[in-house]
């Protein structure tokens, strides 16, 4: 099975969660995953968990990585009703980054989050503000 095969897996795993309304730690689906395939026989079975559990981490970690904040949400994202609003937002849970649905996030982690969407937006205001700086300047120099 490819990186790609197990990313979507993830996805599917974490999603069913979702949908469920429970929050989708990614050590519950790495060790999902692991448990369905048990066949790892032989003296040197644990080292192969031990790190297949490793890289699977890393995986679900990048899965977790689409709910991050960006300028553009994908629709399957989407709370109904809502432009903007996600199902989930990634936030701490027994001491690892978890998806979380909106409805189990507390009224502060969620103003946490409308903080830093806001600190966003300046910083790509003033990201826009050099480009137009910078082609003024440039349009100067050609001058």
């Amino acid at each position: 099975m490819d990186e790609a095969k197990v990313a979507t897996e993830m996805h599917e795993m974490m999603d069913e969660k979702l949908d469920a309304g429970v929050i989708a730690l990614p050590s519950h689906i790495v060790a999902k995953m692991l448990d369905k395939r048990q066949a790892i026989l032989g003296d040197d079975a644990e080292f192969y968990r031990v790190h297949t559990f490793d890289r699977l981490m890393q995986i679900a970690k990048r899965v977790v990585g689409k709910f991050r904040a960006d300028d553009e949400t994908a629709s399957q994202l989407l709370l109904p009703g809502f432009q903007h609003l996600c199902k989930a937002y990634p936030m701490m849970r027994d001491g690892e980054v978890a998806i979380v649905p909106v409805t189990l996030c507390t009224d502060e982690e969620l103003l946490a989050r409308a903080n830093q969407l806001d600190e966003m937006a300046k910083g790509c205001r003033a990201h826009a503000r050099e480009i137009r700086q910078y082609i003024s300047a440039r349009g100067r120099e050609a001058a």
